[in-house]
């Protein structure tokens, strides 16, 4: 039997309980790949406790922060990293990458969740949940009419999986227009349109609600500049589930509290958690929830365990890996 491959778990106490990656999980996973478990042994750190040691003879590790200084040395026998989170922004750049090492994320794990999330958000926004919530703040008996969500437009930008699986959900469950966004420009099988990035003023009028699923990138920071926010109609909606770099906050502000856009929901912020003193805390017509709106409970470590494993098979038959980083597009 060939040697068995070395899994080093470098594992953070510091994030929620949802993202550990721990040894009751990581067995629920070899049971349901018993082949593929045969050919691995896994050990563990906790808060780097182990890791120089275990990077060190590890030819595949799953973590999610980890030290990277001299990492070609300090790991020499790593050829597979798998990320427990789709976002890569606290990577890059990716410099520090070895040429014959793989870094994998887990994007997909989240696509589900975030759709119903998304759904969720963009129903609230059609129906005036943030102005409502706003008013009972402010204890004010002021009436918001609004319509039915079906048949008005979305434009989603970013159409990986939580945006893809969002602009289905749209399309599918609120029967509405969809109009995706991308780098490429691809037609998408649950978007009526899709255009490149650089055509994203051209859209934006158009949307009763822009949601937002892309990752952070050199290219998509402060993609929802003042500009663009302002060419939003008025009494239109923001959804923000990919970074908060990507849209400018004190111009949404700015919009919300004018009343040219009718509501936003931000899942995302920078810095997290949010300072105590930012203006978001009060601004009208804005709902927050603090980064966990596609993190499903239950599911996430098991699916993320179960892509390992679909990408293992994949590297020992020697097939192209799924969710492979392209270090030089950043994502």
């Amino acid at each position: 039997m060939a040697e068995k491959l070395r899994v080093h778990v470098s594992a953070l106490s510091s994030q929620p309980e949802v993202f550990w990656v721990t040894e009751e999980r990581v067995a629920a996973a070899c049971k349901r790949h018993r082949a593929l478990a045969k050919r691995l042994t896994f050990d563990w750190s906790w808060d780097h406790d182990r890791y120089a040691e275990g990077v060190r003879k590890a030819d595949i590790m799953i973590g999610w922060r980890f030290p990277r200084d001299d990492f070609a040395a300090t790991a020499p026998k790593l050829r597979l990293i798998q990320l427990t989170g789709a976002g890569t922004e606290h990577l890059q750049p990716f410099d520090w990458v070895p040429k014959d090492v793989s870094v994998i994320n887990n994007s997909g794990v989240h696509a589900d969740k975030a759709a119903e999330f998304a759904g969720t958000a963009v129903l609230m926004l059609g129906h005036g949940i943030p102005f409502m919530a706003t008013k009972q703040r402010e204890r004010r008996w002021e009436k918001c009419f609004t319509t039915r969500v079906e048949g008005g437009t979305a434009v989603v930008i970013g159409l990986g999986g939580m945006g893809g699986a969002t602009a289905r959900w749209l399309k599918q469950r609120l029967k509405m227009s969809v109009i995706g966004v991308t780098r490429s420009g691809k037609p998408h099988r649950y978007a009526d349109k899709v255009v490149r990035t650089g055509r994203l003023d051209s859209v934006l009028p158009k949307a009763d609600v822009v949601v937002v699923m892309a990752p952070l990138t050199a290219e998509t920071e402060n993609l929802l500049d003042h500009r663009r926010l302002a060419l939003m109609k008025p009494g239109s909606g923001l959804v923000n589930m990919g970074r908060a770099r990507i849209v400018n906050y004190d111009a949404l502000r700015e919009l919300l509290e004018s009343g040219h856009l009718s509501g936003a929901v931000l899942d995302v912020f920078d810095p997290e958690p949010l300072p105590r003193s930012s203006p978001l805390w009060k601004t009208p017509n804005l709902i927050m929830t603090p980064h966990c709106s596609s993190d499903d409970a239950r599911d996430y470590i098991p699916k993320t365990l179960d892509m390992f494993f679909d990408n293992l098979e994949r590297y020992l038959l020697g097939k192209p890996l799924r969710n492979r980083i392209d270090t030089r597009l950043q994502y």
